[in-house]
């Protein structure tokens, strides 16, 4: 999936919307937002049609974006309840996943150290 970059201007357009919570590399919705457009969505509203009431600019984030975040969202309420969580309220952050895969990278050192230990013995 290719990664749309902002330039200055659009990002100071986006971060100006209420519906907003942040705006950089990523754009990221505010949880009320997400749950007024999922429950839009339901009445029967497209995903285009609530960005575009929102005051969110299609031509910035892309056309697509409202069909595909809207899907994301849905697909989080279906999930466990403590996953929808996570996924509604945020992405996880840089921090966070950097974390865990120097967590996993240690593991799997020690496991492969392991390894040539018991090679060496046979």
């Amino acid at each position: 999936m290719i990664r749309k970059t902002f330039t200055n201007e659009q990002i100071k357009k986006l971060s100006e919307n209420k519906n907003i919570s942040h705006c950089g590399g990523k754009v990221r919705y505010t949880k009320a937002f997400k749950q007024f457009a999922i429950r839009q969505y339901n009445e029967g509203l497209s995903a285009v049609e609530i960005f575009q009431n929102a005051g969110i600019d299609l031509a910035v984030i892309g056309k697509y974006s409202p069909n595909h975040l809207m899907s994301q969202w849905r697909k989080a309420l279906r999930a466990e309840p403590d996953q929808a969580s996570k996924i509604l309220n945020s992405p996880r952050s840089d921090l966070e996943r950097l974390k865990s895969q120097v967590a996993y990278l240690k593991a799997e050192n020690h496991f492969l150290a392991q390894l040539r230990a018991k090679k060496k013995r046979n």
